[in-house]
């Protein structure tokens, strides 16, 4: 079965974006983390909206991506519906990039097994949350942490219930 890792860079008050999708106070050191992550991935899953923003040097040639589509609406890229467990890619090393509703649907299915987060030194007050207007609970237990820049830290937790 597949290792779900959802990999986020998040603000000191738990936001991944501004509410206009700005990600620019994301710092170096989260980008190049993002980038190995994404390269060590067999497939990473994408929201139809984050996958829309996606800037070039965001994709990693050779990975691929897979935006997930809520409806059936399609893009130009490859598009799958997940449902349930059984609609994930048969592959050993999934991971998630968002966006928050996306993140939302998938940690309700209970088919996220980690969670990596980049905490950046910023508080943004407002914005887009990481599981979108979603209501979860979810039970963590934190086995890493550690600081990637100056002020940041990446903290990976196991999902232990979802």
């Amino acid at each position: 079965m597949a290792t779900v890792t959802l990999y986020m860079a998040i603000s000191a008050d738990g936001f991944i974006a501004t509410s206009d999708d700005n990600t620019e106070w994301v710092g170096d050191e989260s980008w190049q983390s993002y980038l190995e992550f994404v390269a060590n991935c067999d497939v990473v899953l994408v929201g139809k909206n984050t996958f829309q923003l996606m800037e070039k040097d965001e994709f990693v040639e050779g990975t691929k991506y897979l935006v997930v589509a809520s409806d059936s609406t399609r893009t130009n890229h490859d598009s799958i519906s997940i449902t349930s467990k059984n609609d994930l890619p048969q592959v050993e090393k999934i991971g998630v990039i968002g966006g928050g509703e996306l993140n939302g649907r998938l940690l309700a299915l209970g088919v996220i097994n980690e969670v990596i987060l980049d905490v950046e030194p910023i508080i943004l007050g407002s914005g887009k949350k990481l599981f979108g207007e979603r209501n979860i609970t979810a039970h963590l237990k934190l086995f890493s942490s550690k600081l990637i820049g100056p002020s940041t830290v990446q903290n990976r937790y196991k999902v232990e219930r979802a």
